[in-house]
């Protein structure tokens, strides 16, 4: 890698791909290529960011922004962003942001359950909070929750020590 003023990468792993990841790479990359920009930032693909259930995910260093839910129509503001205009407030995610707030509020709810919840449950209270289907199998996929038969056979769902400390709870 040379040395360039901004850093770009976009994940392209298997679920952001699913939603685009790679269309938004590549046309990331045509676009600075095209605006004559490609000395100036480096555009790398790159695997999970560990926020599945909101990509395709982007991070600009040294800017220390992630993106979520990036998409081919929202490359024209990121792309004023990497020139030095301001910054997509609508697509961030990060400490703060309304879709982590979601996302620790729903964590710290659910620690404080004296029983496991079933997945119907779980995926209710993640409702609540504007957080869909994809949020609950993602977190189960990257081992933010975990499930287990109880004695009857039904599935429950626990927050993992992985969760714990990725939301403080």
């Amino acid at each position: 890698m040379y040395w360039t003023q901004k850093h770009v990468l976009v994940c392209t792993s298997s679920h952001c791909s699913q939603k685009g990841g790679m269309d938004v790479v590549g046309r990331l990359r045509l676009d600075i290529v095209r605006k004559g920009l490609d000395t100036q930032i480096h555009v790398n693909n790159c695997g999970t960011i560990d926020l599945c259930d909101v990509g395709p995910n982007m991070v600009v260093y040294p800017d220390n922004i992630i993106y979520g839910g990036v998409t081919v129509k929202d490359l024209p503001e990121i792309v004023e962003h990497l020139k030095g205009g301001p910054v997509v407030e609508r697509l961030l995610v990060g400490p703060g942001s309304p879709k982590e707030d979601a996302r620790k509020a729903f964590y710290a709810e659910f620690v404080t359950l004296e029983t496991p919840l079933s997945v119907d449950e779980v995926t209710a209270m993640a409702a609540d909070r504007q957080l869909d289907d994809t949020f609950i199998s993602e977190q189960l996929r990257r081992g933010f929750m975990a499930k287990k038969p109880d004695e009857d056979g039904i599935e429950r769902v626990n927050a993992t020590k992985k969760a714990r400390i990725r939301y403080g709870v």
